[in-house]
């Protein structure tokens, strides 16, 4: 917002009498606890207003009275695209990070430098299939442990798991388990072969 300390120390003040007071603060007030003159504190509340922070305004109080108050709407309409902006790099530069880690965790699982295809392929499963970086990797080790570590063997289980709902690590351990339980082995009875031709018992001879 580009305020100097004495802008935030009045800013403040304004804030916190437009929460517990629907009447505009005085200039005595806002000064109360600074060594600032009432005319620094106008030329401050001046500023503000250059700055498009705060608008006075007028309204009618509860006796029909107009009165003047300042509206700081424009000043929260700025904070908060601020605070969006700042969130949105954040999420970009941690993006920027995962992407690193997982790039330098998949060339030494391969023990070598990605070639230009695995770099698309890997660019898309983030890009256009909306992989999350968690999941690349938990299909990678799961490729590495059945011995199959390829790009085209990863994008199939991730294809696998986006069939199947997966959207996460914890949701894929599932699916693994589930894959990976030991199948149930059905005995079959013994059955004496018989010679339909001769008519005769196979096992007797």
């Amino acid at each position: 917002l580009g305020l100097s300390e004495k802008d935030l120390v009045i800013l403040i003040k304004l804030i916190y009498a437009s929460e517990t007071s629907n009447k505009q603060p005085s200039i005595e007030f806002l000064k109360r606890g600074s060594n600032m003159e009432p005319r620094e504190v106008t030329s401050i509340i001046q500023h503000l207003i250059q700055r498009d922070l705060l608008q006075l305004q007028v309204k009618k109080d509860e006796e029909g009275k107009f009165t003047e108050y300042m509206n700081l709407d424009s000043f929260y309409d700025k904070l908060n695209k601020i605070l969006i902006q700042v969130e949105t790099d954040n999420k970009h530069s941690a993006s920027q990070q995962h992407f690193k880690d997982l790039f330098q965790y998949i060339e030494q699982l391969f023990a070598r430098p990605l070639s230009p295809y695995e770099i698309e392929t890997l660019n898309q499963w983030i890009d256009v299939d909306q992989h999350d970086f968690s999941l690349i990797r938990a299909a990678l080790d799961e490729a590495y442990s059945h011995d199959k570590l390829s790009f085209k063997y990863v994008d199939r289980i991730l294809l696998n798991w986006k069939k199947n709902n997966v959207t996460t690590t914890e949701e894929s351990k599932k699916i693994r388990e589930k894959f990976n339980q030991p199948k149930m082995k059905h005995t079959v009875p013994h059955v004496p072969k018989f010679d339909w031709l001769n008519g005769e018992n196979i096992d007797d001879k």
